[in-house]
Formats: C-alpha cells, sequence, structure tokens
C-alpha cells in the first residue's frame, strides 16, 4: 500500500537536515520560504537557497527513505520532478500559506477503499448515528480540555485554587451534558461554552509577553492567537492525510456540517487534539522562550498577526519532537506517541463505520 512509512531510528542518531529554511527532521521535510530551491537526483532531494548572499551555500542532499510527509510553506521552488517523485514514494505533500491557510495536500495514489466511502455516505443519511459520533468526540474533547486544565494547574501547585476548581467542575459538568444532546446543534453550543470556559482559563498560563485575552481567527489578531491557529493548521493537514490514507473521505463528518472545501470528519478528529496536542505545545514553545514577540509580525494587507520564517524554522523543529515523544496512555498499556494516536483515531473511525455504539472508538483522551 502507498502512504506514510514507519521506521526507526538508532538511539543518538541525528538525522536532521537543515539548509536555512529546509529541514528535514525525522520523518518530516519542511520546504519553508520562498528562496528554497529543490531538485531530484535518483532518491535523494537537493536542497538549496537562492539568493545573493547564499551563492555559495552549499546545498543538502536528503534521501527520501528518511521522508514519511513533506510539507510546503509559501513558494519555495520545488520542481514537478520532486513533486512526482514524492508521490511514487507514498510520501503526501502539504502546502500552506505563510499565513497558515492550508491549501490542501497532494496524496499519493493510495487505498482507493471505495466500499469505505459507500459506508461514509450511509452515514450521513442517518442523523441518529452522526450524532452518537459526535457526542463522542465532542465529551472527549472536553475531557482533554479538562485534563490539560489540571496539568497546567498541578505545575503551579494551583490545584485546590477554587477558580480552578469551578472551571475544571463546569467541564465535567458539559462533559456529561453533551452525551445527552438531542441533537447536533445543541452539541454544538455545548462545545461552544465548554470552549469559552476552556480558553477563559487556559489564558492565564500564557507569557506576560505573550499574553491571550481571548480567541481570535481569520485573521489571529496577536502572537498568542497566530501560535495557535498555526499549530490547528499543521495537525488538521495531518490528519486529512492519515483519513485518506485509509480511503476515508475526510469531507463527511460527523460533528461538522458538511459544506464545499470543509474537510469535516479531519476536523472532527482535530477536536480532542487540539488541547491536548496543539495548546500545550504553544505554551511549551512561549513559556520556554522558544518563541517570542520578535518571531511574528503584522500584516499591512490584513491587520493579522503571523510568524516569520525564522518562527517557522523553530517551530517545525520543535513541533516533530512534540509529536515523536514516546509516552504512556495508560499505566498498563504500550509506549505510544502522538502520531501514532491520530491513526488510532482514524482506525476508530472504521470500527464507528462499522459499529456507531463501540466503546473502542479510538479518540484520544490525554493520560
Amino acid at each position: 500500500m502507498s502512504g506514510l512509512r514507519r521506521r526507526e531510528t538508532p538511539s543518538g542518531t541525528d538525522t536532521s537536515y537543515q539548509q536555512k529554511g529546509a529541514e528535514l527532521i525525522m520523518p518530516s521535510l519542511v520546504f519553508n520560504g520562498n528562496r528554497i530551491e529543490a531538485r531530484r537526483e535518483s532518491r535523494r532531494i537537493i536542497l538549496s537557497r537562492t539568493g545573493d548572499d547564499c551563492s555559495t551555500a552549499a546545498s543538502v542532499s536528503v534521501p527520501l527513505n528518511d521522508v514519511d510527509r513533506a510539507t510546503v510553506v509559501g513558494h519555495p521552488h520545488v520542481s514537478v520532478s520532486v513533486l512526482q517523485k514524492l508521490m511514487r514514494e507514498g510520501i503526501p505533500v502539504s502546502f500552506i500559506s505563510e499565513k497558515g491557510h492550508w491549501y490542501g495536500t497532494l496524496h499519493p495514489d493510495g487505498d482507493k477503499n471505495a466500499a469505505r466511502r459507500l459506508m461514509q455516505y450511509r452515514q450521513q443519511e442517518n442523523p441518529a448515528v452522526r450524532l452518537s459520533c459526535a457526542k463522542k468526540v465532542v465529551r472527549a474533547k472536553i475531557r482533554n480540555q479538562r485534563r490539560v486544565l489540571q496539568r497546567l494547574a498541578a505545575n503551579r501547585n494551583e490545584s485546590k485554587a477554587s477558580a480552578h476548581l469551578d472551571a475544571v467542575d463546569t467541564l465535567r459538568q458539559l462533559a456529561r451534558t453533551a452525551g445527552q444532546a438531542p441533537d447536533n446543534e445543541s452539541l454544538r453550543g455545548i462545545e461552544g461554552t465548554a470552549a469559552a470556559r476552556y480558553f477563559q482559563r487556559l489564558g492565564l498560563f500564557f507569557p506576560e509577553a505573550v499574553p491571550f485575552n481571548g480567541r481570535s481567527r481569520r485573521p489571529p489578531r496577536d502572537a498568542a492567537n497566530a501560535l495557535l491557529s498555526w499549530t490547528y493548521t499543521i495537525v488538521l493537514s495531518e490528519v486529512d492525510a492519515a483519513l485518506r490514507l485509509q480511503g476515508l473521505d475526510p469531507c463527511f463528518g460527523w460533528l461538522h456540517e458538511v459544506s464545499a472545501g470543509t474537510p469535516a470528519l479531519a476536523l472532527d478528529l482535530l477536536e480532542p487534539l487540539r488541547a491536548p496536542v496543539c495548546d500545550l505545545l504553544v505554551l511549551n514553545l512561549l513559556n520556554h522562550g522558544i518563541l517570542g514577540p520578535a518571531d511574528f509580525h503584522v500584516s499591512a494587507e490584513d491587520g493579522g498577526t503571523y510568524l516569520n520564517e525564522t518562527a517557522r524554522k523553530k517551530f517545525f523543529v520543535h513541533y516533530e519532537s512534540h509529536m515523536q515523544r514516546k509516552f504512556k496512555p495508560a499505566p498498563d498499556a504500550p509506549h505510544t506517541d502522538l502520531r501514532q494516536c491520530i491513526t488510532r483515531q482514524v482506525w476508530g473511525v472504521l470500527r464507528l463505520l462499522e459499529n456507531p455504539e463501540t466503546d473502542e472508538a479510538g479518540i484520544f483522551l490525554m493520560p
């Protein structure tokens, strides 16, 4: 089967290539910036940087057996030959603007499982089934939001603070209420209420240099929101690729409405991942000074705040480490990582197609 390939890296082996904007951080290849050039030689990608000040810079040769996915940010010069080779090797390529807009992903010719799509289409015609699956997503999302707040409070010895206890109790009640929602509209209302309460509390954990004063998007109005939106976009592109790899249509979801150009199912599966995967990474990058005010700029075009090229480079290095860090989802469970959790969520979709009432939905719950 064509598609993503997992490879183990010997402990201590340095498999990262960095060439002024083009990085391979095992197993992701990122073309970051408008002055990157990429061409193919056999089963290797040759990376270089254009510009007068880079005329003597050495090229970097990347072996394709080290790559599972590629991301193109901005307008680097990536030849058709490179894209064709990535497709033949089963490597999906995501295209993202410098402002964090995901254009889409070029996918290899992988699993053409029409039977799975037919099951999805039939499920779309059953509102009760869609609601049952959507409830699982929203309950998991709210539980993960609650768990994130608990972890953050524990790190600051605030677990017994009244404001914290009030917030997590509210989220606990909302998760329970979500399980009783009579329809998708009511369920989305519960989700929105939980999100407002969660972000109200989450904002207290951002550093003073990069404050969070409420969620803003399209465009993001400050650095905190810029980094949140950017991170959500990157994870969404990975979820979409994982769905397509299994022959699923990412446009037919449960919680999100079907509409032109909306990857509803990918957005559904992103929801439980936002708090534990994306938000915690954002807080880590900002609170440890890995990214700061100087890493963002305000666009004269729309007034939004966005990451600059250097910030994107630093982001991808830490993002890759974050996604591959091993942990145990339960005391008696084997070690896993966040990418494997995305894959398990997709497998859960397959199980839900066969049995919407299954308890083995695979939706990620933060330990």
